[in-house]
C-alpha cells in the first residue's frame, strides 16, 4: 500500500513540476513568410485585398478543412472586409484594418479561445516582381500546455503561411502568363490584317 502511496505521491509531483514549467515559458509567438511574384503590385494586391479570393490559395479552406463553413460581411474589399467560419475544431473570424493600395494589408483574427492574432501582408515591387511578406504575431492561451506548444505553433503556421503564398504566387503568374499568350495571340492574328491595310494603301 505503501508503493502504490508513494508511486502516485512521485507521478504527481512530476506531473505538478512540468505543469509549472509550461506555466512558466512565454506563450507569444511571432513567424513570417515571403515570397517572389512575377507580377506587378496592383495585381497581387486586388487578389489580396478581396477575402473571399483567398479560398483559391490559402490553406484554409474547404478543400483542405472538411466541414468548413465560410461567410462574408461588410464592404467586398478593403478596410471592414470580414470573413467568418465555423469547422470542427471552433468558430473563427478575421477582418481588415489596414488596407493601402499595391502596399500593406492589414488584418486581426479571432479563433477559438486563442487571444487576439494581428497580421501583415506587405508588398514590395520593383521591375520584374513584387515580394510579398506575411507575417502574424499574438499569444497562446493561458496553460501549462500553450508553453510547451508555442514553438510547434509558430513552425507550423509558418510551414502553412509559405505553402499558401506559393499557391498565390502560382494563381497569380498563371493568370498573368494566360492574359500574356491571349494578347500574344490577338496581335499575331491582327498583324496581317495592319500589313494587308498598309499594301492596299
Amino acid at each position: 500500500m505503501k508503493y502504490w502511496f508513494r508511486l502516485f505521491l512521485l507521478l504527481g509531483s512530476i506531473i505538478a513540476i512540468i505543469a509549472l514549467i509550461g506555466s512558466l515559458l512565454p506563450r507569444s509567438y511571432d513567424f513570417k513568410s515571403q515570397v517572389d511574384i512575377t507580377a506587378p503590385a496592383n495585381v497581387v494586391f486586388e487578389e489580396l485585398n478581396k477575402l473571399p479570393n483567398w479560398k483559391d490559395w490559402s490553406q484554409w479552406n474547404p478543400k483542405e478543412i472538411p466541414g468548413l463553413e465560410v461567410n462574408y460581411t461588410g464592404p467586398e474589399s478593403g478596410v471592414g472586409a470580414t470573413q467568418k467560419w465555423t469547422d470542427i475544431r471552433g468558430e473563427g473570424k478575421l477582418w481588415i484594418t489596414k488596407s493601402v493600395a499595391n502596399e500593406t494589408i492589414e488584418y486581426e483574427m479571432l479563433f477559438a479561445n486563442f487571444p487576439l492574432m494581428l497580421s501583415q501582408l506587405e508588398l514590395v515591387s520593383d521591375e520584374l516582381k513584387t515580394t510579398v511578406t506575411w507575417s502574424s504575431s499574438g499569444r497562446l492561451p493561458g496553460g501549462p500546455f500553450y508553453g510547451f506548444f508555442a514553438p510547434f505553433f509558430s513552425t507550423h503556421m509558418q510551414n502553412e503561411y509559405e505553402k499558401s503564398l506559393e499557391k498565390l504566387k502560382a494563381k497569380i503568374e498563371g493568370t498573368s502568363n494566360e492574359v500574356a499568350a491571349n494578347e500574344a495571340a490577338t496581335n499575331k492574328t491582327d498583324a496581317p490584317t495592319e500589313a494587308a491595310t498598309t499594301t492596299s494603301e
